[in-house]
């Protein structure tokens, strides 16, 4: 059975341009994920919002608009295109919800020399299908992209651009430690401004040091650089890359580990199959560096779905480029993600390769 075409939205222009058209496209489905995620700033069933979620939006407003701008027209764009309150838009885009009901963390990322020595990279996006677009993003200013933002935001995440920088992420989940509200920013946004524009793993490794947030990253560049790292609100391990070889899921390795610890940490989160995926992704490089393609990572990625597995029921798309060799190319699957339901994008224009 040949899967459907993805649903590719195309933003265009300014960033109040590039809000609208998004919140005019998606419009019932950021109302519905308000519903979803926002609920209780609307509805009041918690009373008002807690007083440090509303000294952590301010600061993160003033924050976010001093460094990114252009972020404040896109999202008031996206509140006027959907019909919503501006303030409701920021709620979104800043991730208020996940201190209070929301966090997932089944992600995985990996690199390695494939066929020839160039580097191919590949991962997955575990959220809620339901709540997510797919976006090739031409903006007026800086790099054009394609990225999985959720509907009603300004986010990046998994993706490339047209530098060929491709870039993968994963929860970084540490149970006991707290997020710190005076500090943190909503890793989505600074993943939004890399794909935006960064170009290389050097620019990429420099501007992380300027944000406080939560992730493992791995990134790789079209002159084969490979970026792997994880961050924690302000604290970084970067790991070295052997050979051009990396895969992070959701725990922190050592030593990033053991600095954590120093946080709070108890040890890797339940139920998360962070090891068990690291694990699989290991094996698969293993076998597969010097040699695997493109064909080889759907292959690997569109594998049964199971708990435990890098292709989990929670697998909402999933990714592969080789930046060195087709640096404009995302190979792109999404849920019920199969070898067979990979498609091609351009990601300079959207169009099917």
């Amino acid at each position: 059975m040949t899967p459907p075409p993805l649903p590719l939205l195309i933003l265009q222009g300014d960033p109040r341009a590039l809000g609208r058209q998004q919140g005019t496209a998606l419009r019932s489905q950021i109302h519905a994920n308000i519903g979803a995620l926002l609920g209780d700033f609307l509805t009041g069933t918690k009373g008002p919002a807690p007083a440090t979620i509303r000294a952590w939006q301010k600061r993160l407003r003033t924050f976010c608009f001093d460094h990114w701008p252009w972020l404040q027209p896109e999202i008031a764009g996206i509140a006027e295109g959907a019909g919503i309150d501006p303030e409701l838009a920021e709620l979104l885009s800043f991730r208020a919800w996940q201190y209070e009901i929301y966090h997932a963390g089944s992600c995985s990322s990996f690199a390695l020399p494939g066929a020839g020595g160039k580097i191919l990279t590949g991962g997955t996006l575990d959220d809620p299908r339901f709540l997510y677009t797919i976006a090739q993003v031409q903006p007026s200013l800086g790099l054009r992209f394609l990225s999985f933002p959720l509907a009603g935001t300004v986010w990046a995440n998994r993706g490339l651009n047209e530098a060929g920088l491709a870039l993968g992420i994963s929860s970084l989940l540490c149970p006991g430690v707290k997020f710190e509200l005076d500090h943190l920013v909503p890793v989505d946004l600074v993943f939004r401004y890399l794909l935006q524009f960064c170009s290389t793993v050097a620019e990429v490794e420099a501007a992380c040091a300027n944000y406080k947030f939560f992730c493992n990253l791995v990134a790789v560049d079209r002159h084969g650089g490979v970026y792997a790292s994880s961050h924690y609100c302000g604290g970084r391990t970067v790991y070295p890359s052997r050979e051009g070889r990396a895969a992070l899921t959701n725990h922190p390795p050592e030593p990033a580990a053991t600095a954590l610890r120093g946080r709070g940490f108890t040890g890797p989160e339940p139920g998360a199959y962070s090891f068990e995926r690291l694990a699989e992704l290991t094996a698969w490089i293993e076998a597969h560096t010097g040699r695997a393609t493109v064909a080889d990572a759907q292959a690997f990625l569109g594998g049964e779905s199971k708990f435990g597995r890098v292709n989990n029921p929670s697998t909402a798309f999933a990714t592969i480029a080789i930046p060195q060799t087709d640096p404009h190319t995302l190979w792109i699957a999404q849920q019920p993600v199969m070898a067979a339901g990979f498609q091609a994008f351009d990601v300079r224009t959207g169009a099917r390769v």
